[in-house]
């Protein structure tokens, strides 16, 4: 069911001019972020529930239902859509176990795909059981430990990957604490890890 209200979506949608849905939607006048929020949620597999988005109109959950009741979507299929999105995104949560990313900044030039899932791994690094029930200040010791040691083991640099420029700990699904190399906490950061193609976002 999920499956085809995405594809009815995708294949429907760029039919119609974005400020035409727009407009049906609410949106009077539509700018920039309007448009740009209709095409993250047509895109997101998440349908940005998951944003923590709202503008003068929409919250994220009210901005995808107005635009299912535009693209004549059956109510009750789009609740059926909402209620799978937010449970697996909890069970998620529920999953979820710290761990550090290694950034390289790295950038794909012709490196194949297969070497590179194969290798992705070592850019994750992972903790015992016991680490999970420490309280964070204790968890953020033993992350610049474990930084050092990988340091101190790679010599800096992971093969494919590159030289190594910082560390994120995850602590949350979503949220990351930056750690330079010599495990020193220098920001923080929301969102996912880069793609496999991507480069370093500080």
């Amino acid at each position: 069911m999920v499956s085809k209200l995405r594809g009815r979506l995708l294949h429907t949608a760029p039919k119609r001019k974005r400020g035409e849905i727009l407009k049906k939607m609410g949106y009077s006048e539509p700018d920039q972020s309007h448009l740009a929020r209709l095409d993250r949620v047509l895109n997101d597999r998440n349908w940005g529930l998951l944003d923590r988005g709202h503008d003068s109109h929409y919250s994220d959950e009210e901005f995808f239902r107005s635009l299912c009741a535009v693209m004549e979507v059956d109510a009750k299929i789009v609740d059926t859509a909402i209620n799978i999105t937010i449970k697996a995104h909890q069970d998620r949560i529920a999953a979820f176990k710290p761990y550090l990313w290694v950034d390289t900044g790295f950038t794909r030039e012709n490196q194949p795909i297969f070497a590179m899932a194969a290798m992705e791994q070592f850019r994750h690094l992972y903790f015992e059981s016991a680490f999970l029930s420490l309280p964070m200040h204790l968890q953020i010791d033993q992350v610049r430990q474990r930084i050092r040691k990988h340091m101190a083991a790679t010599g800096g640099e992971l093969k494919m990957w590159g030289e190594i420029q910082q560390y994120w700990f995850f602590h949350s699904i979503d949220k990351a604490i930056l750690l330079d190399v010599n495990g020193d906490i220098i920001g923080e950061r929301e969102g996912a890890v880069p793609s496999r193609s991507g480069c370093s976002l500080r």
